[in-house]
């Protein structure tokens, strides 16, 4: 069975999987894979991780252009309920992206990532 799925309709999707995703992390202090695969993606980061002592999701973003040095990684900081307004902050509208959501959320509902269908 396919899902279809217009840019808005994946975007008010993404956002309940991000609530999924923190309330999963909540219970078991860590972030889930998908969740961190989606923060790299969204803020092209190196990592994403869950710091459990302040409850907060550290994104590190290598700001270095020269790759023979050695990276310079900002670390970004979030609170563990506004990581969704970011994730939506960050919501990019192409048809890459918007695939890759597609993809996404066809793997956490089951129905595959070839079953997702893009709409215009």
């Amino acid at each position: 069975m396919a899902a279809y799925f217009n840019s808005n309709q994946l975007r008010t999707s993404l956002q309940e999987l991000v609530k999924i995703y923190m309330e999963e992390c909540g219970k078991c202090n860590e972030l889930p894979q998908d969740c961190i695969d989606l923060l790299r993606h969204n803020f092209q980061a190196d990592y994403a991780v869950y710091n459990k002592e302040t409850n907060t999701v550290e994104i590190g973003i290598n700001k270095t252009e020269n790759f023979d040095a050695y990276p310079e990684i900002e670390v970004y900081s979030f609170p563990l309920n506004q990581v969704g307004k970011k994730v939506d902050h960050s919501f990019k509208n192409n048809n890459e992206d918007l695939e890759y959501y597609g993809k996404l959320l066809g793997k956490r509902h089951g129905i595959g990532s070839q079953s997702v269908v893009l709409l215009d």
